[in-house]
């Protein structure tokens, strides 16, 4: 006997939110912040946000506020954790950035002012902070804050990425 199927193509009106956050967004590579990343992840694996905030170590109202982008900086150890629960590596999560964090902010402050040819003293002036917190961030002592992280990527960058 001969079968006729049809098949009902369903449009985007049709889709349930995650569905839609999928449909929107296919390449979690074209994705630019942690929270899109992490919210990328969890549902394409079919986690609910209490599974990550379990594995991550956190409570589900924090893990929330992760996906929705209010902070400014993420606990590397933490998104290491998720990235384990997501079979991926930690660098898939993060963005511009945290990839400057990960990657050793000290190195990279460091080889700007010397790609600049200046000084500590020079270049704390020239980014109108304080000799001090040129060094501590030079040494891994302190986290430059996301703003400031902004302008320096803004400078030019030295032969080496930035």
């Amino acid at each position: 006997p001969l079968y006729v199927h049809s098949f009902r193509v369903i449009g985007n009106r049709h889709l349930t939110k995650v569905q839609q956050y999928l449909y929107d967004h296919p390449d979690p590579e074209r994705l630019t912040t942690v929270s899109d990343k992490l919210k990328w992840y969890r549902i394409q694996r079919g986690y609910l946000q209490h599974d990550v905030a379990k594995t991550m170590g956190v409570n589900r109202t924090t893990y929330s506020h992760y996906e929705e982008n209010e902070l400014d900086a993420y606990p590397l150890d933490k998104l290491s954790k998720a990235a384990d629960l997501f079979e991926i590596p930690v660098t898939a999560l993060l963005d511009d950035f945290h990839l400057f964090l990960y990657n050793g902010q000290g190195k990279q402050i460091k080889g700007l002012r010397k790609s600049m040819r200046l000084t500590q003293s020079q270049f704390a002036e020239y980014l109108g902070i304080s000799l001090g917190t040129l060094k501590n961030w030079e040494q891994d002592r302190v986290c430059i804050q996301k703003t400031t992280f902004e302008k320096l990527s803004a400078l030019p960058k030295p032969p080496q990425s930035f």
